[in-house]
């Protein structure tokens, strides 16, 4: 008994060490966990292709160079067109500002009877530089030079990270047989049954969010950039991608999307409520398309998170590991979920958890046991014998 004592001990000791250590190593552990998470997400396609007799190294060849053309091209008509908005937008801002002080103030004062108030730019610039000449030295423009030399390092840091990534991923890809095989061997024996049923059931679960929640936010994304580029607004391509990128948080992508769109209406057409109605228009129907076809066909039951706990998951993953770990937060979520959902199972199982009963029914010679442990019932009739003490199992329920 001491001896499994402390072989649990030892083994926990053990994980908690190792997750130490991965935790101080996580800028080396994040380019690998990418790169599993990549690798993980081709695999059925190379799979596929490798089935129809091409070399697996050819394989995953096709599948890297089909995703790098498909970036390619997509950022070669994207990128000039969010440029032209950024810097519409950019020029739109002295016209905003006037249309601020001229129709949004005074009504605002009107309305609600308080002082009329006016944005003053050039008051505001030179407000800010008074305080940059207040609170900046010569020594504090050495350090935030500094700052930015730092930034252009973790700027080239993150630029060869991402070229890690696929380098790695495509060595994962190609050992994905085997390595499986390796880690599958690692199983304890009686335990391999129960683990690779955990397995698959993240397997499914991750498999859901990947084909789901990823191309729910890309298809949305769409929906709201085309319907407000069809209605005139000048910025909608960003504010339908930012939208749609903002959907992996359930109704924050909605929020985002109608909040920034309206406030870009006003700036263009002032307040046109035609205009106004059309845009709430979009995003109805985009959620429309998202409650009604993208959820139910392509993301199924989700991933069994709750929005509270979506938002913690993003938030954490941000704080973690960046913009990377914001995009694994909900996958690595998920695979917790069903952990938990196992973990809580066999404590409900336990003895821990519930009360060992037992019910006794005497009638006559027979005598009725119902035992209760956990979610384990058990009802057995037991038949005594007059003559001895030694009761006779006669049936079992």
């Amino acid at each position: 008994m001491q001896d499994r004592i402390l072989r649990r001990i030892f083994l926990l000791a053990g994980i908690v060490l190792l997750v130490w250590v991965l935790y101080l190593l996580k800028p080396v552990v994040i380019p690998f966990l990418g790169a599993f998470f990549l690798a993980y997400l081709f695999s059925p396609l190379v799979d596929v292709l490798v089935k129809i007799k091409l070399p697996r190294w050819l394989a995953i060849s096709i599948v890297f160079i089909g995703i790098g053309v498909t970036l390619t091209v997509a950022l070669w008509y994207l990128v000039p067109l969010i440029w032209k908005q950024l810097v519409y937008a950019r020029d739109s801002i002295p016209a905003g500002i006037h249309w601020i002080n001229a129709e949004l103030l005074p009504w605002i004062s009107s309305t609600f009877h308080v002082q009329q108030m006016e944005i003053d730019t050039d008051q505001m610039s030179k407000a800010v530089m008074d305080y940059v000449q207040t609170n900046y030295s010569a020594d504090s423009i050495q350090a935030v030079l500094l700052k930015l030399a730092q930034s252009g390092l973790n700027f080239i840091q993150i630029g060869g990270t991402i070229v890690l990534i696929p380098i790695i991923a495509f060595y994962f890809l190609l050992d994905w047989d085997r390595m499986l095989l390796n880690l599958r061997r690692l199983i304890p024996r009686p335990y391999e049954e129960t683990t690779l049923q955990i397995v698959r059931e993240c397997h499914s679960v991750l498999g859901a969010f990947v084909k789901g929640q990823f191309l729910v936010m890309l298809l949305l994304g769409v929906v709201y950039a085309v319907g407000l580029q069809l209605i005139g607004l000048e910025v909608g391509l960003i504010i339908g991608m930012v939208a749609g990128l903002a959907s992996i948080i359930p109704y924050l992508g909605f929020a985002v999307g109608i909040i920034a769109a309206v406030i870009a209406s006003l700036f263009q057409f002032g307040l046109d409520w035609t205009h106004l109605l059309l845009v709430g228009v979009v995003f109805m129907i985009g959620q429309a398309v998202e409650g009604y076809i993208l959820q139910p066909f392509l993301l199924g039951d989700k991933i069994g998170l709750s929005p509270v706990a979506v938002v913690f998951a993003v938030l954490a993953g941000a704080q973690l590991a960046g913009f990377l770990g914001m995009l694994i937060a909900l996958p690595v979520a998920a695979v917790i979920v069903v952990l938990l959902k196992h973990l809580r199972d066999n404590y409900e199982k336990s003895s821990l958890y519930g009360a060992y009963s037992e019910l006794f029914v005497q009638e006559g010679n027979i005598q009725q046991i119902h035992v209760e442990t956990g979610n384990t019932k058990l009802d057995l009739e037991v038949k005594t014998q007059q003559d001895t003490d030694t009761p006779n199992l006669s049936d079992q329920k």
